[in-house]
């Protein structure tokens, strides 16, 4: 049985894709998983992927026990950051000044490799990189990186002047080494191949970021006088288009918003909330995708002025919503328009103007019981079981 190292900057519940490909490739491989502990929101989760998978081997780095690598890691990354300008195209300068974590990753990493004999690494997020690029290297063993966003198209946070060169940087070296690359949606895929090359025979595939069928219960059918929408996320705060739902809320009485994700209480005492907007902690995704059944609109909204990586990807929250099969309520981007457009079905609608013009104008006729199980029932086209076999073929 092969061996297959995992490596992460997230915990495991901060990393649901990271998650599904492990789950899909465990019974034929030993899966050897490198995370990060966090002792957040996410604890309760991942240690509830961790029981649910007794045959997969977890290591998880906790910064807090970790002091002195932890210390290392944070001080390696600001030396970084002051070299920048002058190692502009130095891998390992461009790793470290990107992420205050791939040296503690790469330390760990090391270990991991001199303990178990792998045949495959598969990279997931950017921080990830370097650790897996030189372990490939040096094990002479094949190197996969996971696509899942689009990294120089993401917001900054940090080190302004140089990260978007830093970002550009990790991944054009990391591609030339990848014998697979996978994508989280077609538009990342696009745009990854404008601007990185990849070795002759190295694969590259779209493996979207689908649920299981069977996590999808047949959608609530009962008649209600008002329309229930619902927008989830791992945070409720700002760039998120929540704004587009508060000021929507103050004019539509009828229509109840469904706020799900941990609360960024300052971000919202901003805002004069009515009463038609409830909201919920960070569900179990069991629990989360049960909720989404009793719900008629998914709202997919995105905020791409300060991050253009928005514009190209499909989230999960998309994903979820249309396997529910909700009608969705999406923002004009790219990955949700192109993915919308290759249904065969109508799957929800772009907003034009606005979010409240919107729903003002809907047509409630599309979240009669009929549509709903039609939708729920076509989603089952893309569900994960059918694009895992992709992911499974990859590795055969």
């Amino acid at each position: 049985m092969k061996s297959i190292l995992f490596i992460t900057t997230s915990s495991l519940a901060a990393n649901p894709r990271l998650v599904k490909e492990f789950e899909a490739l465990k019974e034929n491989n030993n899966c050897v998983v490198l995370s990060f502990k966090h002792d957040d929101w996410s604890l309760e989760l991942s240690e509830a992927i961790k029981k649910r998978n007794p045959k997969v081997e977890f290591f998880e780095i906790d910064r807090k026990k970790d002091v002195f690598q932890t210390i290392a890691s944070k001080a390696i990354h600001k030396i970084a950051i002051s070299l920048n300008g002058i190692f502009s195209e130095k891998f390992k300068i461009c790793a470290f000044a990107s992420s205050d974590k791939a040296l503690q990753l790469w330390f760990k990493a090391k270990v991991l490799q001199n303990k178990i004999q792998f045949s495959r690494i598969i990279a997931h997020n950017l921080g990830a990189f370097f650790s897996a690029v030189n372990i490939a290297e040096k094990l002479n063993i094949e190197l996969q990186l996971d696509i899942e966003d689009y990294y120089p198209g993401e917001a900054l946070y940090f080190n302004e002047k140089y990260e978007i060169q830093n970002r550009m940087e990790i991944m054009k070296h990391s591609f030339s080494k990848a014998d697979a690359i996978t994508y989280a949606s077609r538009g990342i895929q696009l745009e990854c191949e404008k601007h990185f090359k990849v070795q002759t025979n190295a694969r590259q595939i779209t493996i979207i970021n689908a649920f299981n069928e069977e996590d999808f219960i047949k959608p609530d059918t009962k008649l209600k006088d008002e329309i229930h929408c619902v927008w989830f996320s791992q945070h409720i705060g700002p760039n998120r288009g929540l704004e587009q739902v508060f000021e929507a809320a103050k004019t539509l009485d009828h229509v109840t918003f469904h706020i799900v994700g941990n609360r960024n209480q300052g971000y919202l005492d901003g805002f004069d909330l009515g009463d038609n907007i409830r909201f919920y902690k960070v569900m179990k995704q069991e629990l989360l995708h049960s909720f989404l059944s009793k719900m008629d609109i998914g709202l997919a909204l995105e905020n791409t002025e300060a991050d253009y990586n928005r514009n190209i990807c499909l989230t999960n929250k998309f994903l979820a919503y249309s396997q529910a099969g909700l009608y969705i309520v999406a923002s004009n981007t790219l990955g949700q328009s192109q993915f919308l457009k290759s249904l065969d079905y109508d799957a929800g609608v772009i907003i034009e103007s606005s979010l409240k013009e919107t729903l003002f104008k809907f047509n409630q006729v599309l979240l009669e019981a009929p549509r709903k199980t039609d939708r729920w029932l076509k989603a089952k086209s893309f569900c994960w079981e059918i694009e895992k076999i992709k992911l499974k073929e990859l590795l055969s």
